[in-house]
């Protein structure tokens, strides 16, 4: 059953600000819109659109699993709590897909840092295999505007955004280099946010090709967890090399998260990036 919610939090001095939905037939779990950090506009909307699954030596599969209301286990789960040096809120929803226990769990920091984790539990099949989990965050830092994606390198060579920082002015997909940084920043206020790999996110291979893509934002192409199948993402579909110096921009990461099977089916496993920002 569809839902849907309104949170300014801390409600006595409301640092985030945000609406988000589960709706039926969008098989993206919990899809956030109009994100908004200490009242300057983060994202016009971010959500786990597309899970692929790759058994080893075809033991299984290849699927796509859908994070659906039709999978929830339990209605949308928001909490807060704290650390020594911060506050912060969680959203997350429960999903059970054949054997597989899916935590979809977004983390709202009082210091702008934000979590998306994908939780697994459960076997499928008695073979290693990879959950590729394919997050889309659509950026409008301080409006939809004057947006661009920058990718760090090890090198002290300067664009014009810091040592390293290389300015990606067309539509791509990439494997990450370097450090594994990326950001998004507009180029009027230099405000963004950093994205960086999280510590579990794995890498791209022959099946999942991919660790971030960059396309221009078009309506139609947010397809609400229908792009896709399961042997093949289909992201080629949206990177045809359009600008995006400048633009209002839109950003696929894609982590790989590795589950060996003698870990049996009880242990959980998390993945997920790391959204700090950065002049707010």
């Amino acid at each position: 059953m569809s839902s849907s919610g309104t949170v300014s939090w801390p409600p006595e001095a409301p640092v985030w600000r945000f609406y988000w939905e589960v709706v039926d037939g969008k098989s993206e779990a919990i899809a956030f819109r109009d994100v908004f950090y200490k009242g300057i506009k983060v994202l016009h909307r971010a959500s786990l659109p597309m899970i692929r699954v790759q058994y080893d030596g075809g033991a299984g599969g290849p699927y796509k699993d859908p994070l659906s209301s039709g999978n929830m286990q339990r209605p949308v789960a928001i909490y807060e709590g704290s650390a020594p040096d911060h506050r912060f809120l969680v959203v997350e929803s429960y999903h059970v897909i054949g054997r597989y226990r899916l935590l979809n769990r977004w983390i709202f920091r009082s210091d702008g840092i934000i979590l998306p984790q994908l939780y697994s539990a459960g076997l499928q099949h008695p073979a290693n295999h990879r959950h590729h989990t394919y997050w889309r965050f659509d950026w409008d830092i301080d409006g939809a505007a004057n947006n661009l994606a920058l990718q760090h390198a090890l090198t002290s060579q300067d664009w014009g955004y810091g040592p390293g920082w290389i300015p990606r002015k067309n539509e791509l997909s990439s494997i990450h280099i370097g450090d594994n940084r990326w950001a998004v920043i507009n180029k009027g206020t230099g405000r963004g946010f950093l994205i960086d790999k999280g510590p579990f996110d794995g890498a791209s291979d022959w099946f999942s090709r991919l660790d971030v893509a960059i396309t221009a934002y078009h309506g139609p192409e947010d397809l609400g967890g229908a792009l896709g199948n399961a042997n093949d993402d289909e992201l080629w579909r949206h990177v045809n090399g359009e600008n995006t110096d400048g633009q209002d921009i839109v950003m696929w990461y894609v982590a790989h998260l590795y589950h060996e099977a003698h870990d049996g089916g009880d242990e959980w496993h998390v993945c997920g990036p790391i959204l700090r920002q950065f002049g707010y």
